[in-house]
């Protein structure tokens, strides 16, 4: 997301001739997933990869050719076996990639559809043709589907986070989520905490009461609530109100014997989160200080956004760490 968010930045605003390469098709093991972009320049690339570093000399050169030619083009890289010396990369990739390759004249029609798209919190479906006859050209559909010969990707809004609490361990809360791309927002009910000079990264900062703030933040399904304001009235008020909403994600940060105690008054009252809440809120990754922290924070809600269960990829393994 935050590559994207990038190089839509970066055409906008450098001057000069740019050219866009986007995986569309791989057949195969493969370093980057389809819909992975690389924007270069005359002198090379700008932000994004396609590869392990293996192909992007050759797709340098192919994109100075669309650039000198004016019309994109359709590259495909065999990296299969003995196939794969044709490249030296010794890459061990054992894939067929695809990549378009088109020079960019400005900012084109589509890259206003995903801001757009964005800008409403919602998403799009593009659909890229990779026919001869109409290669490069993007079309929005109304669902995804089979439109003819091409590559049809879904593009979803940011991930936004609201932080409840801006105390100082939110601060690398706001920081790495900005790294990843996502809108931050941090409400606290203290004037004194909730100021934007204690969170500059963050998108928006907002004083006031759960009862006078929470009701006016735009939450959908894309959207994560971490109550992290360490005054348990405070955390009880909120929920009441975050239940009912539209938040994809609801986390709250304390010990499980505290968590147990909100559930058990919200119960008392009709309210059953069980199945909502995530409390403690994170992954167990053994972090005891506030980066470390933040970083389980982060891992639970982008695997929750991912439908991915944030288990080990290469399964349990000997400890050999200190």
């Amino acid at each position: 997301m935050k590559e994207l968010q990038d190089i839509l930045r970066l055409v906008r605003e450098r001057p000069g001739p740019l050219a866009l390469a986007t995986l569309v098709r791989a057949e195969g093991a493969s370093y980057r997933r389809t819909g992975a972009r690389l924007l270069l320049d005359a002198s090379g690339p700008l932000r994004g990869s396609l590869s392990g570093g293996c192909l992007e000399g050759d797709v340098q050169a192919r994109a100075l050719e669309a650039l000198a030619q004016g019309r994109p083009k359709l590259v495909q890289y065999d990296l299969r076996g003995e196939l794969d010396l044709v490249w030296g990369s010794g890459s061990g990739c054992e894939g067929v990639l695809d990549i378009l390759i088109e020079p960019l004249p400005g900012f084109p029609q589509w890259m206003t559809w995903i801001e757009q798209a964005w800008a409403s919190r919602t998403g799009i479906v593009l659909h890229t043709d990779l026919d001869p006859d109409g290669l490069g050209q993007r079309c929005l559909l109304a669902q995804a589907g089979d439109p003819g010969p091409g590559f049809t990707e879904i593009i979803h809004p940011p991930l936004a986070l609201w932080i409840l609490g801006a105390s100082d361990d939110s601060r690398p809360l706001v920081h790495l989520a900005k790294a990843l791309g996502w809108f931050v927002g941090v409400v606290d009910h203290r004037p004194a905490f909730a100021q934007p000079a204690r969170f500059p990264e963050a998108d928006a900062v907002r004083s006031g009461h759960p009862a006078q703030v929470l009701p006016t933040l735009p939450l959908d399904a894309r959207s994560a609530v971490v109550l992290m304001t360490h005054h348990y009235a405070k955390d009880l008020e909120a929920l009441r109100l975050l239940l009912p909403s539209k938040a994809g994600y609801l986390g709250l940060m304390g010990s499980r014997a505290r968590g147990a105690k909100l559930l058990g008054e919200l119960a008392a009252e009709g309210l059953h989160p069980d199945a909502r809440l995530h409390t403690p809120v994170g992954l167990d990754l053994g972090a005891t200080d506030p980066e470390g922290i933040a970083l389980a924070i982060l891992a639970e809600v982008q695997a929750f956004a991912t439908e991915r269960s944030g288990s080990s990829l290469g399964g349990t393994r000997t400890r050999v760490m200190p």
